[in-house]
């Protein structure tokens, strides 16, 4: 494990395990809203890519993922990553960490299916991020 700092987290992450587990999820939504998350994900910052790359995650596959559509041409993401290891220090659902547009928080488990069959110690991460609608497709589609 090594620790990882953010803000006022203090983080032991298995970033091996953690990349392993994004690489072995290769079951990806095809509805309008997922593909425009991936799409818009590609224009990251490098703040944020240097957050992602440090914890392992692959951020095209959250294991959680709501959108919601919002002004201009926009939607509000909000979901959670899952992250071998443990949180040493850092306030659960305080949404503290700002990364490039991404608001974090480290928040408690759901119980989602795919995280209950972890063995090994793990926790999640909610981020909330406001994207451009960049798919050709109308976006009064996604509300279908």
């Amino acid at each position: 494990m090594k620790e990882v700092r953010f803000g006022k987290w203090v983080l032991n992450v298995k970033t091996d395990k953690t990349e392993a587990l994004y690489e072995s999820h290769n079951d990806v939504c095809l509805c309008l809203s997922c593909k425009n998350f991936r799409k818009a994900s590609l224009l990251r910052n490098e703040e944020v890519m240097h957050f992602s790359d440090k914890l392992g995650l692959d951020l095209h596959k959250p294991t959680l993922l709501n959108a919601f559509p919002v002004e201009g041409e926009q939607v509000m993401y909000s979901g959670h990553y899952t992250i071998y290891g443990e949180i040493i220090e850092g306030e659960i659902d305080a949404w503290d960490v700002i990364v490039g547009d991404h608001c974090l928080s480290l928040v408690e488990e759901d119980g989602n299916e795919s995280a209950i069959s972890l063995t090994e110690p793990h926790f999640q991460i909610g981020f909330e991020v406001v994207l451009q609608w960049l798919l050709p497709e109308s976006m009064e589609l996604m509300k279908k």
